[in-house]
């Protein structure tokens, strides 16, 4: 009961202090968007993943559900805001060793499939390197997020699968 109280307490205190969630991410949206999300994953029996439609894919199940978002005034637009650039942070924040081995060889393990011609094996890993370029673009939009999200990097990736 006392976690939840504070964390209705952080949401009323977000809300407050940015009349314009439109403002730069401060440290007080991403502790809500953590303190949110560690209410959540449980939930949804889900990990906290990153792409166009995440943050909104969190609003609706936390609106079906405790309404965490609405008890702090977070309208769908500033939830998605702080959520993607508290994402964003996070990526931003992966050490590059890691990332870099989130994508390394590629190339080869598609070209490992057996049954793939070859039309079909240079599709995936063009497919692939648009990925990882989109990821790049992300990891350094990210950069400007990162110090903000550092404090909280720990437990967001508690909640992640990467």
């Amino acid at each position: 009961m006392m976690r939840y109280l504070m964390l209705v307490i952080a949401l009323a205190a977000a809300a407050f202090f940015h009349h314009s969630h439109a403002l730069a991410l401060g440290s007080g949206d991403v502790a809500v968007v953590v303190e949110v999300l560690e209410r959540l994953v449980p939930e949804r029996g889900e990990a906290v993943y990153y792409d166009e439609e995440a943050a909104a894919d969190w609003y609706e199940f936390d609106q079906d559900g405790p309404q965490l978002l609405a008890a702090g005034d977070f309208t769908l637009e500033a939830w998605c805001e702080a959520y993607d650039n508290t994402l964003k942070g996070l990526i931003a924040l992966l050490p590059e060793a890691e990332y870099g081995a989130i994508h390394a060889g590629i190339d080869e393990k598609v070209s490992a499939i057996p049954g793939l011609d070859d039309e079909r094996r240079s599709e995936i890993i063009a497919e692939w390197h648009q990925h990882v370029a989109r990821f790049d673009a992300l990891r350094q939009e990210g950069r400007a997020y990162a110090s903000v999200v550092q404090p909280f990097a720990l437990r967001l990736r508690r909640l992640t699968d990467f």
